[in-house]
Protein backbone atom coordinates (compact mmCIF):
# COMPACT_ATOMS: atom_id res chain seq x y z
CA UNK A 1 0.00 0.00 0.00
CA UNK A 2 0.99 3.82 -1.01
CA UNK A 3 1.18 6.11 2.45
CA UNK A 4 -1.17 8.40 1.57
CA UNK A 5 0.02 11.84 0.47
CA UNK A 6 -0.70 14.93 3.05
CA UNK A 7 1.06 17.48 0.95
CA UNK A 8 -0.69 20.36 -0.25
CA UNK A 9 -2.22 20.31 -4.14
CA UNK A 10 -1.31 23.06 -6.23
CA UNK A 11 -3.34 24.11 -9.22
CA UNK A 12 -2.06 26.19 -11.70
CA UNK A 13 -4.72 28.06 -14.34
CA UNK A 14 -3.21 29.84 -16.94
CA UNK A 15 -4.91 30.74 -20.40
CA UNK A 16 -4.42 34.04 -22.86
CA UNK A 17 -5.63 37.54 -21.66
CA UNK A 18 -9.06 37.60 -21.54
CA UNK A 19 -10.14 33.81 -21.61
CA UNK A 20 -12.00 33.37 -18.23
CA UNK A 21 -9.29 32.57 -16.02
CA UNK A 22 -10.43 35.09 -13.05
CA UNK A 23 -13.97 33.70 -13.59
CA UNK A 24 -12.65 30.51 -13.43
CA UNK A 25 -11.38 31.30 -10.01
CA UNK A 26 -14.16 33.22 -8.51
CA UNK A 27 -15.97 30.20 -8.96
CA UNK A 28 -13.77 28.00 -7.14
CA UNK A 29 -13.42 30.08 -4.27
CA UNK A 30 -17.63 30.80 -4.34
CA UNK A 31 -17.72 27.01 -4.71
CA UNK A 32 -15.39 25.54 -2.28
CA UNK A 33 -17.52 24.28 0.56
CA UNK A 34 -15.08 25.93 3.28
CA UNK A 35 -11.88 24.42 1.72
CA UNK A 36 -9.03 27.05 2.63
CA UNK A 37 -7.44 28.42 -0.28
CA UNK A 38 -4.65 30.56 -0.74
CA UNK A 39 -4.29 32.33 -3.93
CA UNK A 40 -1.34 33.64 -5.69
CA UNK A 41 -2.04 35.88 -8.70
CA UNK A 42 0.67 37.45 -11.18
CA UNK A 43 -0.53 40.21 -13.82
CA UNK A 44 0.82 42.03 -16.42
CA UNK A 45 1.06 45.92 -16.42
CA UNK A 46 2.36 48.38 -14.05
CA UNK A 47 -1.03 48.86 -12.22
CA UNK A 48 -2.12 46.42 -9.84
CA UNK A 49 -6.03 45.73 -10.78
CA UNK A 50 -6.13 41.71 -10.69
CA UNK A 51 -6.14 40.98 -7.23
CA UNK A 52 -9.24 43.58 -6.40
CA UNK A 53 -11.21 41.37 -9.49
CA UNK A 54 -10.86 37.72 -6.69
CA UNK A 55 -13.87 37.62 -4.96
CA UNK A 56 -13.28 36.25 -1.79
CA UNK A 57 -11.27 37.38 1.53
CA UNK A 58 -8.40 39.57 1.02
CA UNK A 59 -5.80 38.20 3.03
CA UNK A 60 -6.25 35.07 0.89
CA UNK A 61 -4.37 37.04 -2.14
CA UNK A 62 -0.47 37.17 -3.16
CA UNK A 63 0.29 39.13 -5.78
CA UNK A 64 3.32 39.32 -7.64
CA UNK A 65 5.18 41.60 -9.76
CA UNK A 66 4.13 42.78 -12.87
CA UNK A 67 5.29 41.27 -16.16
CA UNK A 68 5.63 36.94 -17.23
CA UNK A 69 6.34 34.63 -14.42
CA UNK A 70 9.56 33.51 -16.20
CA UNK A 71 13.39 33.86 -14.99
CA UNK A 72 12.87 37.55 -12.58
CA UNK A 73 9.81 36.49 -11.02
CA UNK A 74 9.93 32.39 -10.18
CA UNK A 75 12.23 33.78 -7.27
CA UNK A 76 9.38 36.10 -6.34
CA UNK A 77 7.17 33.25 -6.67
CA UNK A 78 8.83 30.88 -4.57
CA UNK A 79 8.99 33.62 -1.71
CA UNK A 80 5.23 33.77 -2.16
CA UNK A 81 4.45 30.01 -1.69
CA UNK A 82 7.17 30.08 1.18
CA UNK A 83 5.25 33.03 3.00
CA UNK A 84 1.70 31.02 2.53
CA UNK A 85 3.08 27.77 3.83
CA UNK A 86 4.02 29.42 7.20
CA UNK A 87 0.82 30.57 7.70
CA UNK A 88 -1.56 29.60 10.73
CA UNK A 89 -3.58 27.33 9.75
CA UNK A 90 -1.38 26.00 6.68
CA UNK A 91 -4.06 26.56 3.84
CA UNK A 92 -5.56 23.37 2.38
CA UNK A 93 -4.94 24.29 -1.43
CA UNK A 94 -2.85 26.93 -3.38
CA UNK A 95 -4.07 28.00 -6.90
CA UNK A 96 -1.89 30.18 -8.80
CA UNK A 97 -3.32 32.40 -11.82
CA UNK A 98 -0.67 33.07 -14.15
CA UNK A 99 -0.95 36.32 -16.77
CA UNK A 100 -2.37 35.40 -19.38
CA UNK A 101 1.05 36.22 -21.38
CA UNK A 102 3.20 33.61 -19.72
CA UNK A 103 3.96 29.78 -20.35
CA UNK A 104 3.01 28.22 -17.46
CA UNK A 105 5.59 25.78 -17.06
CA UNK A 106 8.48 27.63 -15.55
CA UNK A 107 6.27 28.10 -12.93
CA UNK A 108 5.52 24.50 -12.63
CA UNK A 109 9.51 24.05 -12.35
CA UNK A 110 9.01 26.29 -8.52
CA UNK A 111 6.47 23.15 -7.64
CA UNK A 112 9.00 20.88 -8.11
CA UNK A 113 12.22 22.48 -6.10
CA UNK A 114 13.33 19.93 -3.11
CA UNK A 115 12.50 22.84 -0.26
CA UNK A 116 8.80 23.19 -1.70
CA UNK A 117 7.96 19.84 -3.37
CA UNK A 118 8.01 18.31 0.32
CA UNK A 119 5.45 20.25 1.64
CA UNK A 120 3.19 20.78 -1.89
CA UNK A 121 2.45 18.53 -4.81
CA UNK A 122 1.46 19.80 -8.47
CA UNK A 123 -1.76 18.82 -9.00
CA UNK A 124 -3.13 19.68 -12.37
CA UNK A 125 -1.86 22.67 -14.84
CA UNK A 126 -5.57 23.74 -16.09
CA UNK A 127 -5.55 26.34 -19.06
CA UNK A 128 -8.71 27.76 -20.39
CA UNK A 129 -9.33 28.79 -23.83
CA UNK A 130 -11.49 31.11 -25.28
CA UNK A 131 -13.64 29.93 -28.12
CA UNK A 132 -14.78 32.44 -29.64
CA UNK A 133 -11.48 34.07 -30.13
CA UNK A 134 -9.50 31.23 -30.19
CA UNK A 135 -8.23 31.88 -34.31
CA UNK A 136 -7.31 34.86 -33.17
CA UNK A 137 -5.16 34.27 -29.94
CA UNK A 138 -3.37 31.52 -32.14
CA UNK A 139 -2.40 34.13 -34.73
CA UNK A 140 -1.47 36.80 -32.00
CA UNK A 141 0.89 35.20 -29.71
CA UNK A 142 3.00 31.64 -29.55
CA UNK A 143 2.18 31.64 -25.96
CA UNK A 144 -1.23 30.20 -26.52
CA UNK A 145 0.38 27.16 -27.90
CA UNK A 146 2.34 26.73 -25.20
CA UNK A 147 -0.25 27.20 -22.68
CA UNK A 148 -2.27 24.43 -24.90
CA UNK A 149 0.31 21.97 -24.82
CA UNK A 150 1.70 22.87 -21.46
CA UNK A 151 -2.40 21.87 -20.10
CA UNK A 152 -3.27 19.12 -18.07
CA UNK A 153 -7.13 19.92 -17.98
CA UNK A 154 -8.26 21.90 -20.95
CA UNK A 155 -10.98 24.43 -20.26
CA UNK A 156 -12.87 25.21 -23.87
CA UNK A 157 -14.84 28.23 -22.41
CA UNK A 158 -17.15 30.52 -23.74
CA UNK A 159 -19.02 28.21 -26.09
CA UNK A 160 -22.04 30.15 -26.01
CA UNK A 161 -20.65 32.63 -28.19
CA UNK A 162 -19.53 29.73 -31.36
CA UNK A 163 -21.81 26.30 -32.87
CA UNK A 164 -21.16 23.06 -32.29
CA UNK A 165 -19.26 22.93 -35.63
CA UNK A 166 -16.51 25.41 -34.96
CA UNK A 167 -16.31 23.86 -31.36
CA UNK A 168 -15.68 20.44 -33.09
CA UNK A 169 -12.72 22.23 -35.12
CA UNK A 170 -10.94 23.69 -32.17
CA UNK A 171 -10.88 20.49 -30.27
CA UNK A 172 -9.66 18.35 -33.27
CA UNK A 173 -6.79 21.57 -33.17
CA UNK A 174 -6.36 21.38 -29.38
CA UNK A 175 -5.98 17.58 -29.43
CA UNK A 176 -3.10 18.06 -32.18
CA UNK A 177 -0.97 20.36 -30.37
CA UNK A 178 -1.53 18.15 -26.98
CA UNK A 179 -3.20 14.79 -27.61
CA UNK A 180 -2.80 14.13 -23.79
CA UNK A 181 -5.25 16.47 -22.54
CA UNK A 182 -8.26 16.15 -21.31
CA UNK A 183 -11.16 19.00 -22.06
CA UNK A 184 -14.10 20.42 -20.89
CA UNK A 185 -16.39 22.69 -22.77
CA UNK A 186 -17.79 25.29 -20.26
CA UNK A 187 -19.53 28.41 -20.65
CA UNK A 188 -18.48 31.25 -17.87
CA UNK A 189 -15.68 28.79 -16.66
CA UNK A 190 -18.83 27.27 -15.18
CA UNK A 191 -17.14 23.31 -14.71
CA UNK A 192 -17.84 20.97 -11.96
CA UNK A 193 -14.71 21.45 -9.79
CA UNK A 194 -14.50 17.64 -8.91
CA UNK A 195 -12.74 17.33 -12.17
CA UNK A 196 -10.37 20.32 -11.63
CA UNK A 197 -9.58 20.16 -7.83
CA UNK A 198 -7.60 17.53 -6.40
CA UNK A 199 -7.24 14.98 -9.14
CA UNK A 200 -4.14 14.18 -9.44
CA UNK A 201 -2.97 14.46 -13.26
CA UNK A 202 0.12 16.29 -13.30
CA UNK A 203 2.67 14.47 -15.60
CA UNK A 204 6.29 15.47 -14.62
CA UNK A 205 7.38 13.02 -17.43
CA UNK A 206 5.47 14.74 -20.16
CA UNK A 207 6.11 18.16 -18.64
CA UNK A 208 10.10 16.96 -18.66
CA UNK A 209 10.11 15.87 -22.64
CA UNK A 210 8.28 19.62 -23.77
CA UNK A 211 10.45 21.83 -21.08
CA UNK A 212 13.78 20.44 -20.60
CA UNK A 213 15.23 22.09 -16.89
CA UNK A 214 18.41 22.76 -15.07
CA UNK A 215 17.65 25.67 -13.00
CA UNK A 216 17.65 28.23 -15.69
CA UNK A 217 14.89 29.07 -18.01
CA UNK A 218 15.64 27.75 -21.50
CA UNK A 219 12.65 29.47 -23.67
CA UNK A 220 14.89 30.07 -26.87
CA UNK A 221 13.61 34.09 -26.41
CA UNK A 222 14.74 34.69 -22.99
CA UNK A 223 18.04 34.83 -21.33
CA UNK A 224 19.14 36.06 -17.71
CA UNK A 225 21.76 38.12 -19.13
CA UNK A 226 19.54 39.72 -21.81
CA UNK A 227 15.87 39.48 -20.53
CA UNK A 228 14.74 39.37 -24.64
CA UNK A 229 11.26 37.68 -24.13
CA UNK A 230 8.61 36.18 -26.89
CA UNK A 231 6.73 39.77 -25.61
CA UNK A 232 9.22 41.41 -27.06
CA UNK A 233 9.58 39.08 -29.92
CA UNK A 234 5.68 39.70 -30.70
CA UNK A 235 5.78 43.71 -29.73
CA UNK A 236 3.42 42.83 -26.91
CA UNK A 237 2.89 45.55 -24.05
CA UNK A 238 0.88 47.61 -21.76
CA UNK A 239 -0.59 50.85 -21.53
CA UNK A 240 -1.69 52.08 -17.66
CA UNK A 241 -3.48 54.70 -16.51
CA UNK A 242 -4.41 56.25 -13.51
CA UNK A 243 -6.38 59.18 -12.57
CA UNK A 244 -7.87 60.86 -9.16
CA UNK A 245 -10.71 62.48 -11.97
CA UNK A 246 -14.30 60.76 -12.11
CA UNK A 247 -14.55 59.73 -15.76
CA UNK A 248 -17.26 61.57 -18.30
CA UNK A 249 -19.47 58.73 -19.53
CA UNK A 250 -19.99 59.76 -22.69
CA UNK A 251 -17.21 60.86 -23.26
CA UNK A 252 -15.55 57.40 -21.79
CA UNK A 253 -18.10 55.22 -24.19
CA UNK A 254 -16.83 56.95 -27.59
CA UNK A 255 -13.34 56.36 -26.86
CA UNK A 256 -14.05 52.33 -25.89
CA UNK A 257 -16.14 52.66 -29.16
CA UNK A 258 -12.71 53.57 -31.44
CA UNK A 259 -10.14 51.66 -29.15
CA UNK A 260 -7.28 50.16 -31.75
CA UNK A 261 -7.73 47.02 -33.17
CA UNK A 262 -4.42 45.80 -31.71
CA UNK A 263 -5.67 46.06 -28.20
CA UNK A 264 -6.68 42.70 -27.22
CA UNK A 265 -7.37 43.23 -23.41
CA UNK A 266 -8.17 45.81 -21.36
CA UNK A 267 -9.31 45.80 -17.52
CA UNK A 268 -9.81 47.77 -14.72
CA UNK A 269 -11.85 49.54 -12.22
CA UNK A 270 -13.98 52.99 -13.51
CA UNK A 271 -15.01 56.28 -11.45
CA UNK A 272 -17.79 57.63 -13.69
CA UNK A 273 -19.15 60.73 -12.68
CA UNK A 274 -22.60 60.36 -11.19
CA UNK A 275 -22.03 57.22 -9.90
CA UNK A 276 -21.79 55.73 -6.63
CA UNK A 277 -20.52 52.61 -7.59
CA UNK A 278 -17.08 51.33 -9.07
CA UNK A 279 -17.40 49.84 -12.04
CA UNK A 280 -15.39 47.15 -13.22
CA UNK A 281 -14.49 47.16 -16.59
CA UNK A 282 -13.34 44.32 -18.93
CA UNK A 283 -12.70 43.95 -22.95
CA UNK A 284 -11.90 40.78 -24.52
CA UNK A 285 -11.47 41.71 -28.15
CA UNK A 286 -14.11 43.64 -29.56
CA UNK A 287 -16.43 42.80 -26.67
CA UNK A 288 -16.70 44.90 -23.64
CA UNK A 289 -18.29 45.60 -20.55
CA UNK A 290 -18.73 47.94 -17.42
CA UNK A 291 -20.37 45.89 -14.44
CA UNK A 292 -21.32 48.09 -11.12
CA UNK A 293 -19.23 46.48 -8.24
CA UNK A 294 -19.68 47.88 -4.20
CA UNK A 295 -20.16 51.33 -3.88
CA UNK A 296 -16.94 53.31 -2.93
CA UNK A 297 -16.65 53.53 0.72
CA UNK A 298 -16.55 56.60 2.60
CA UNK A 299 -13.07 56.67 3.52
CA UNK A 300 -11.71 55.63 0.16
CA UNK A 301 -9.73 57.10 -2.34
CA UNK A 302 -11.58 57.47 -5.62
CA UNK A 303 -9.58 56.46 -8.76
CA UNK A 304 -9.38 55.06 -12.28
CA UNK A 305 -7.06 52.40 -12.38
CA UNK A 306 -6.75 50.85 -16.46
CA UNK A 307 -4.56 48.62 -18.09
CA UNK A 308 -5.01 47.87 -21.96
CA UNK A 309 -2.52 45.14 -23.41
CA UNK A 310 -1.92 44.93 -27.21
CA UNK A 311 0.46 44.85 -29.74
CA UNK A 312 2.43 48.00 -31.50
CA UNK A 313 0.42 50.26 -28.70
CA UNK A 314 0.92 54.27 -28.68
CA UNK A 315 0.67 54.76 -25.38
CA UNK A 316 1.35 58.47 -25.18
CA UNK A 317 -1.67 58.29 -27.46
CA UNK A 318 -4.20 56.61 -25.78
CA UNK A 319 -3.17 58.02 -22.57
CA UNK A 320 -3.92 61.14 -23.77
CA UNK A 321 -7.59 60.38 -24.93
CA UNK A 322 -8.20 58.98 -21.98
CA UNK A 323 -7.16 62.03 -20.05
CA UNK A 324 -9.78 64.35 -22.27
CA UNK A 325 -12.61 62.02 -20.78
CA UNK A 326 -11.81 62.79 -17.53
CA UNK A 327 -14.42 65.34 -15.94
Amino acid sequence: MHALDKRIPVTIVTGFLGSGKTTLLNRILQENQGLRIAVIVNEFGEISIDHELVIGAKEEIVELANGCVCCSVRGDLEDAVKNVLERTPVPEYIIVETTGLADPRPVAQTFLLDDISEQVKLDAIVTVVDAEQFGRHLQTSGTTIDQIIAADILLLNKTDLVNDTQLDKIEREILDLNPASRILRTSHAKADLRLLLDVGVFQLERMQTQHHHDGKCHDPHCTHENHHSRLQDEEISSVSFRAARPFDYEKLSGFMENLPTTIFRGKGILWIDGYDEKLIFHLVGDRSQAVAADPWKEDEVRENRLVFIGKRLDSERIREQLESCLV
